[in-house]
């Protein structure tokens, strides 16, 4: 898969050494996915001890160390539970800091517009499988359990399209699932953005391995940073043609943090 795109990253560890080199430096990692096995529910994914130490290292080795996700800031802090992490959740619309969350500006309305919508949408349970995610200022649309996935697709975006309340989301794809999100201009890219000036970050890494991820991609590219795309049987190709370099899968990324936080003491002297 991503060996044979001559991008696969273990090839290619000189290139990230000189990265890691750079001062102030981050690492922003994707979550499920990523550092998470996607699991038949999002309340069974889990990120693995192994992994969870060697972020906790890592954070005592690097200036930055932080999770940006699909899921609500306070759920990605509590599932990950490293102190010392910045947690980014719904793709940038808010963030757990200093003991509470803080959202962006002009998202407060939302959870009511969330309400609504599921009210709105509610008909689609019929739909054998398929299950609404409450996000708080967001609603997320399930459908990896639909007996035929692709009609019960088509069927969200049929009923999305004749929604008012729905209609003032936008509405995004990823991994199995379709989401209404604020319409504000924020994504993962403009969360790594700001996360990059708040910490006046000079290296990093970005590792994702959804379409969603790929705003970020792009921003670290702008940036001179690199994009890592963890490559599994789901993730879109458009992935490891946006990546700089590849893994495969969240055993590789495990593998990876491992070298990261082994070799980072010596080539941050």
């Amino acid at each position: 898969m991503s060996e044979k795109s001559g991008k696969y990253l273990f090839d290619h560890l000189d290139t990230v050494g000189e990265l890691l080199a750079l001062s102030p430096f981050g690492l922003i990692t994707d979550v499920d996915g990523t550092i998470s096995e996607i699991a038949p529910s999002p309340e069974e994914a889990r990120v693995s001890p192994i992994c969870r130490e060697q972020l906790a290292s890592l954070t005592k080795l690097l200036e930055l160390v932080a999770a940006i996700s699909g899921r609500p800031a306070l759920e990605v802090r509590e599932m990950i539970g490293i102190e010392g992490m910045v947690y980014i959740g719904n793709h940038g619309f808010e963030r757990w800091q200093g003991g509470a969350v803080e959202f962006i500006e002009g998202v407060r309305e939302y959870p009511v517009k969330v309400i609504a919508a599921l009210e709105e949408l509610g008909s689609l349970l019929a739909i054998e499988g398929l299950a609404l995610e409450n996000k708080g200022v967001a609603l997320a649309i399930h459908y990896r359990h639909c007996p035929d996935r692709e009609s019960a697709r088509r069927a969200i975006r049929e009923k999305i399209a004749t929604s008012a309340i729905a209609n003032e989301f936008q509405t995004l794809e990823g991994r199995m699932v379709v989401e209404l999100r604020p319409p504000l201009g924020v994504h993962k890219g403009t969360a790594v953005n700001a996360l990059r000036e708040s910490y006046r970050l000079r290296g990093g890494i970005y590792l994702g391995d959804d379409a969603s991820d790929i705003d970020a991609f792009r921003v670290m590219h702008q940036k001179g940073f690199s994009a890592l795309g963890v490559i599994a049987d789901e993730t879109p190709d458009e992935v490891a043609r946006e990546a700089d370099f590849t893994l495969n899968g969240v055993g590789d990324v495990t593998r990876f943090l491992r070298w990261l936080a082994g070799a980072a003491p010596a080539l941050r002297q």
